[in-house]
């Protein structure tokens, strides 16, 4: 009769064990039930996965979710089906197993109504009382103690210590060899452990010398790596990272007209540090000029088009621009981004960009390039989705656009930087442009290590800076393992991407699909070839 169950939950890698013991048994996502599964355990999160009843000493099937295509011992789940022990229940694909143990109750003994005891059998409790009633002698045995008694008083005294001595010779001898043989026995012992320990310490030093080396290789191995991988990445990757240049406005709420400076005195260049009493009044009336907001970030080619970049830079630039928040408070108008632009490597003319996909979650956004402008040449970015990529400790490689151009032009001679601020500086939109025609655009490299890991970001301390946000974060393997996203400003060494696993299903949900080649040789090879086929297939998602 069963008393209880054992349930053996199998999801994934996961196992786990509960004893239940109530007559109604629930099992889902649901609160009501007894055995709660995680939501991501159960498809469309249904509060009902299986219901389990005992009756009749047996626990049988009371209801369960006919949608889910339960099957029993491998056929279809039917209601009223008895679980017995080892059964098993299973979602399709394996996805979530069951296993139930029904648990026996254990046997009793009769009790004796009459006396409170264990109740023996009526033959065996007679045959008792006979022998304890019964006086009964046993004649051999009688004579056979009599005639030993006889017999040792017929033996002379001297012989009787005759053999006394003998015995007591042939006991004490036989307690010497036998002493003997067990001391030589355990000291052939002691000296085989300790042979045996020898060997096992000599083993050990083996081994240790062994792993030893092994780690020096792998170290030796590791620290080439590190220092050939910046390099190697900046070379083979560089022109597929794009400075992205946005533009946002406010616009007049109801109306949607863009907010103006005031016709005299009216700047293009808000300061950032003025207070909202500072700040010039905007207003959508008269004929001065568009409170424009410029701005710049960072952004990656992940191929047939797709660019990957941050949220705050492609779709809300104005929740970390600092600009926004001094004329937010200011004026009776809310932000509209106007333009986004990405200049590549290599690249003189700015390629628009248009938003496809933006993550509620995650500070990600995916971007896309009409199909006809994708240059031949463009670079595919490979990502490395697995979660053993990024380890605390290994290194990485970030390539991005800290301060923008600005950065750019402190890397020219100092004459040149001059000129080019003073003829194009007026303009960010124009400074940008000159620079891309010039093939002055290049993203900066820097190399870290990855400081701490925790569930939906990486932090690392390689280099950057505001304008790097989106910038692709490379692994050991030269894969992405993360898109930047912020940077701690109180430890400059303390910066966070994300992981790219997550960008990956807002990509294929984008219309992109995988093209990465099994080699990064062969992505070389073929690049050109995979890029068309992507952009085809991005015309006909769209």
């Amino acid at each position: 009769m069963a008393s209880g169950l054992v349930v053996h939950l199998e999801v994934g890698r996961e196992r786990h064990t509960e004893l239940l013991t109530q007559e109604r048994i629930r099992i889902g996502a649901g609160e009501a039930c007894d055995l709660r599964l995680q939501h991501e355990a159960v498809p469309a999160a249904r509060d009902l996965l299986l219901e389990l009843e005992r009756e009749g000493g047996h626990y049988q099937v009371a209801d369960f979710d006919p949608t889910l295509d339960l099957t029993h011992n491998g056929n279809p789940l039917r209601a009223g089906a008895i679980i017995a022990d080892g059964d098993k229940v299973q979602l399709p694909a394996g996805a979530l197993t069951l296993r139930f143990f029904p648990v026996e109750a254990p046997s009793a003994l009769v009790p004796d109504v009459r006396r409170g005891g264990v109740h023996v059998a009526p033959f065996i409790e007679q045959a008792a009382l006979e022998a304890e009633a019964t006086a009964r002698r046993d004649d051999a045995k009688v004579f056979l103690r009599e005639f030993t008694r006889e017999l040792v008083r017929e033996i002379n005294p001297s012989t009787k210590i005759v053999v006394f001595l003998f015995a007591l010779a042939l006991v004490g001898g036989s307690l010497y060899l036998g002493f003997a043989g067990f001391k030589e026995l355990k000291q052939g012992r002691r000296r085989l452990e300790e042979q045996n320990a020898e060997i096992a310490r000599l083993n050990d030093q083996v081994h240790q010398s062994q792993n030893q080396f092994s780690q020096v290789t792998q170290t030796n191995n590791d620290i080439i790596n590190s220092l050939s991988l910046a390099p190697t990445i900046r070379s083979k990757y560089g022109s597929g990272v794009c400075l992205i240049s946005g533009v946002y406005v406010f616009v007049e709420a109801g109306t949607g007209r863009p907010l103006r400076y005031p016709e005299s005195g009216a700047t293009e260049n808000a300061d950032p540090s003025a207070t909202p009493e500072q700040a010039p009044y905007l207003t959508p009336d008269g004929k001065g000029a568009i409170a424009e907001f410029p701005y710049v970030g960072t952004g990656f080619h992940v191929g047939g088009g797709y660019v990957l970049t941050n949220r705050h830079v492609a779709s809300e630039p104005w929740q970390a621009d600092e600009r926004s928040m001094v004329f937010g408070s200011s004026v009776a108008g809310k932000p509209k981004l106007t333009r986004l632009l990405a200049y590549f490597p290599g690249q003189p003319q700015a390629f628009a960009l248009k938003l496809k996909q933006v993550s509620q979650r995650d500070d990600l956004a995916v971007c896309l390039i009409e199909a006809a402008q994708i240059p031949t040449t463009l670079p595919t970015l490979l990502l490395d989705d697995n979660t053993d990529a990024a380890t605390v400790g290994k290194p990485v490689v970030l390539m991005g656009y800290p301060s923008g151009p600005d950065r750019i032009l402190a890397s020219l001679p100092d004459e040149d930087a001059s000129a080019i601020k003073q003829r194009f500086g007026s303009s960010l939109d124009v400074l940008v442009a000159h620079l891309a025609e010039r093939s002055l655009i290049k993203p900066l490299t820097t190399q870290g290590h990855i400081t701490d890991l925790e569930t939906r970001r990486i932090v690392y301390d390689a280099r950057t800076g505001e304008g790097g946000s989106g910038a692709p974060l490379f692994g050991q393997s030269g894969r992405v393992i993360g898109v930047n996203f912020a940077v701690f400003t109180e430890i400059t060494d303390a910066n966070f991407a994300v992981p790219i696993r997550f960008a990956t299903p807002l990509l294929e949900k984008a219309g992109w699909t995988s093209t990465q080649a099994p080699t990064d040789a062969a992505n070389a090879n073929q690049n050109a070839k995979e890029t068309k086929t992507a952009a085809l297939n991005a015309n006909q998602s769209r």
